[in-house]
């Protein structure tokens, strides 16, 4: 068999929910190479997420109100995190909302997601102790920001929390397209270089920072309580790069791979 038989019969890499015979069709050389060293295997996807929801529970249990009783993640997909949220902290009733869902579902632990956006909160004034936002702000179009801070403030008990995170988009890998730089490039460019991209989701961010949110979030009348660098451990990180991760742990003491952050509806 030639070379380039061969390389063509190579199996993809492949994430949560591919077909790899759709991608063999659509992914060319270079996407395939990009796939090979960026993306995490099922073993570091799934440590990822076990990683991202004990730190953020830690948060919950830490800042939450003493005896919160309800939480809401904002921007929850299926309910994996959600559901975490409920076994992980002290926090017994947690429910989600997320634009994508097709309607009203009952997770395998019981929490109840709905279809909604940030900007479009329907539930009763000082209704949750918590909101979990993570890895949800970046997503939101700059004009829904102030409204969707808002109405997350309005369904808060006083003294509840946001407990939340934005990953870096100046950090060397970006998240969400897993290519170099791609957040330093004017957003008509970043279009342009997404299609090199490995992974299967469109463009659908925006450049943001934790100026962003401080800024979103006093307007909505929170106290930014806490921030802090998050970075993934090395065992999350693809085995091929894992390399770029040691020499930048030092870096990324300074550039971190995200914030984490705490705001609170005043008592």
């Amino acid at each position: 068999m030639s070379a380039s038989r061969a390389t063509a019969d190579r199996r993809i890499q492949l994430m949560a929910g591919e077909d790899e015979a759709v991608l063999r069709q659509s992914v060319g050389p270079l996407r395939r190479y990009a796939r090979a060293q960026f993306l995490q295997t099922e073993e570091e996807w799934v440590t990822r997420g076990e990683v991202l929801s004990r730190s953020l529970a830690n948060l919950v249990d830490e800042f939450s109100p003493r005896g919160a009783t309800s939480g809401i993640e904002i921007g929850c997909q299926r309910g994996a995190l959600t559901d975490r949220m409920g076994q992980l902290t002290r926090v017994p009733i947690w429910s989600g909302i997320d634009p994508k869902l097709p309607g009203e579902l009952v997770t395998e632990h019981g929490c109840v997601l709905q279809p909604a956006r940030a900007s479009q909160l329907e539930f009763p004034e000082r209704t949750f102790d918590v909101a979990l936002f993570a890895n949800v702000f970046e997503h939101i179009p700059p004009a829904e920001r102030d409204v969707s801070l808002g109405g997350i403030f309005r369904i808060l008990k006083p003294g509840g929390v946001v407990v939340g995170q934005i990953p870096n988009p100046y950090f060397l890998i970006e998240s969400h397209s897993r290519l170099p730089l791609m957040g330093w490039l004017p957003t008509k460019w970043q279009h342009r270089y997404w299609k090199m991209a490995p992974v299967h989701w469109d463009h659908d961010f925006y450049v943001v920072t934790m100026k962003h949110v401080k800024q979103s979030a006093e307007r909505a009348g929170f106290e930014v309580s806490h921030v802090r660098n998050f970075n993934y451990p090395h065992e999350v990180i693809p085995r091929k790069v894992r390399w770029v991760a040691r020499l930048l742990e030092r870096p990324m003491r300074y550039m971190p791979w995200s914030w984490q952050f705490i705001l609170r509806r005043p008592v």
